[in-house]
């Protein structure tokens, strides 16, 4: 196992602190008693990119993130055109990029899958000079990681709370869309800019998505009725939501959004943009480490 040279970038925040576990759970796998690798905990905001970027002239076949979505965006948005392949250990409360290619939420299973996982070149979207590896968006969802960000206490179920108090609150808007030739205006709940297939805790907002195949997702949801909302939880969370009549997916290279656009999230972390939106997609410009690929019950579809 030679050929491995493994950085681990920890944010020890995420989890609980779960993170600083990571050492000793690594020292109990047999497997890296012959693997070099070295392992950092990130101090302040924007500190894994610069370790990244040190990282970049050292020699590493693997750079692995320890932490949440936000983590896992800065680590691999920075390894964007360098081949060292990117790995991720979750931490956070979604992990919907870490879910999509197939990575264990289990800290001990998913350590012992860097080291027996193929390897892959995925797509990463842009969206207005941002980069994205799972599923960014406007309306509801960048409503909700606003208010999230806000709340003391992080994780699952201050997550849910978000989502309950914001779905009373919101009421839709309606935006103006160039895509693939074609211009219309549309009322939107949701509105998706997916590279992958999900927010997280296996919420599929796209179930067409692929890692790989060079175009980005645009998911448009409407508002849901009340009394439809059960059969929407239902198909959200089994990734069946292209079945609701007030669902669509349009997959594409690159479009242009007109509209109240300035609150937004990427992979779940809120940003505040100057619209309009332009959103393209860069092709298979990241080395990703993708369990599914070593499992062919999965197909190899990522």
């Amino acid at each position: 196992m030679d050929k491995y040279r493994i950085l681990f970038i920890v944010n020890p925040i995420s989890g609980f602190g779960l993170g600083w576990e990571i050492p000793y759970r690594i020292r109990h796998i047999a497997a890296y008693k012959h693997i070099e690798y070295n392992i950092r905990f990130t101090e302040y905001a924007g500190h894994a990119k610069e370790i990244v970027e040190q990282a970049k002239s050292q020699n590493y076949t693997h750079i692995v993130a320890a932490g949440g979505d936000g983590t896992v965006n800065e680590i691999g948005t920075a390894l964007m055109g360098t081949g060292i392949a990117f790995g991720v250990i979750s931490l956070g409360s979604g992990n919907g990029f870490a879910r999509h290619l197939g990575f264990s939420q289990m800290m001990t299973k998913a350590l012992k899958q860097i080291l027996k996982s193929e390897t892959t070149n995925i797509d990463v979207v842009e969206i207005n000079g941002l980069y994205s590896l799972n599923v960014s968006g406007f309306g509801f969802d960048a409503e909700v990681a606003h208010f999230f960000s806000t709340m003391k206490i992080r994780g699952i179920f201050s997550y849910i709370y978000s989502i309950v108090r914001m779905w009373f609150r919101y009421p839709g808007k309606r935006y103006r869309f160039h895509v693939n030739g074609k211009t219309w205006e549309e009322e939107c709940f949701v509105l998706s800019v997916a590279n992958s297939s999900q927010y997280g805790n296996n919420a599929s907002i796209a179930p067409k998505a692929s890692l790989r195949d060079g175009l980005v997702d645009i998911c448009i949801l409407k508002r849901p009725k009340y009394y439809q909302i059960p059969r929407f939880l239902y198909c959200f969370m089994n990734s069946k939501i292209a079945r609701l009549p007030y669902f669509s997916e349009i997959q594409c290279t690159e479009a242009f959004i007109e509209g109240d656009l300035a609150k937004a999230h990427i992979d779940g972390d809120p940003y505040t943009l100057v619209p309009p939106v332009t959103v393209k997609v860069h092709p298979g410009v990241l080395k990703v480490i993708a369990p599914k690929l070593s499992h062919k019950k999965d197909g190899g579809k990522v």
